[in-house]
């Protein structure tokens, strides 16, 4: 992911829209956990205080998928502990999709900042405008990719709950940990690339103080 916009109002409108442009006449009835749950619940945490940087740090020196991140969150929160086949599909589609889409359109909105229009005989509106462009892509592809491994993870919307005696946070940091020893990341040690104990809990905080998910 990235830092698209300074007023994170403006992430969760986009969210928002993009849920809407998919299916105008969508109710409260047919957002199922299966579809947008998970994307409006991963809009919600990102915005939380901290949360941003913690991701594109992890992201930027550490590899990690932030979607990824964002939807072990969300399972341990709603429905408990990844097993190994359902990440194994999830990281499956997921490493495919960032490889393919996301990361090719974040190397070009990345490769436009720092190159000015006028070395190019181009005017600066015109290139600010094309990486305004390709950010609006680049998060959409994001959108797509949580929705998809929403459906991958909940097979149906009646999926139940999480049992009163399943610890969210447990699970949470269950899922987290999991995936970044599949993904070839660190855990807890000091390099500022690993998922450390402070990120496990800054993220399974931002996961749980979210209100009730239906």
């Amino acid at each position: 992911m990235a830092k698209f916009y300074d007023n994170t109002g403006l992430f969760l409108v986009r969210a928002l829209a993009f849920t809407t442009a998919i299916n105008p006449a969508m109710t409260s009835d047919a957002m199922t956990p299966s579809n947008d749950d998970l994307l409006r619940f991963a809009s919600s945490v990102y915005a939380q205080p901290g949360i941003q940087a913690l991701c594109l740090r992890l992201q930027d020196e550490g590899n990690a998928d932030v979607v990824m991140l964002l939807t072990c969150c969300w399972y341990g929160r709603c429905y408990g502990r990844l097993t190994d086949d359902q990440l194994t599909r999830a990281m499956a589609f997921s490493e495919s999709w960032r490889a393919q889409l996301v990361a090719p359109l974040r190397q070009a909105r990345r490769w436009l900042k720092p190159h000015p229009a006028t070395a190019f005989a181009m005017k600066g509106a015109d290139q600010e405008a094309l990486r305004q462009r390709i950010k609006a892509i680049e998060l959409d592809a994001e959108f797509v990719q949580l929705r998809t491994l929403a459906g991958v993870l909940v097979e149906s919307s009646t999926a139940a709950r999480p049992e009163h005696n399943t610890d969210p946070l447990v699970s949470i940091q269950s899922n987290l940990i999991l995936y970044a020893q599949r993904a070839g990341m660190d855990v807890d040690e000091p390099e500022s690339s690993a998922l450390n104990e402070a990120d496990l809990a800054a993220l399974a905080q931002a996961a749980l103080t979210q209100g009730p998910l239906t």
